[in-house]
């Protein structure tokens, strides 16, 4: 966590709740430890996934979550809604 304070860009920790290889507490350490060196970022929890969606509807909508955050994160123009 000591590195934490030397990221620069901003993050989107993405975490399935129902991960059997990472806990969410440590995506939480993280988010504290970002948050106390002023580092902007965001958390998506995923409640009942694991490594990724199960649901194709939850998948495509993450993608267009990642999306929108890196559209956000670098400065670029939303596409118009038609």
């Amino acid at each position: 966590m000591l590195e934490a304070a030397s990221l620069r860009r901003p993050l989107l920790l993405i975490h399935g709740l129902a991960d059997d290889n990472v806990i969410p507490a440590h995506t939480l350490r993280l988010s504290a430890a970002l948050l106390a060196a002023g580092r902007p970022h965001e958390v998506l929890p995923l409640p009942q996934a694991t490594h990724r969606p199960v649901s194709e509807a939850a998948t495509a909508n993450l993608l267009l979550h990642e999306l929108d955050f890196l559209r956000r994160a670098l400065g670029l123009p939303r596409p118009v809604a038609r």
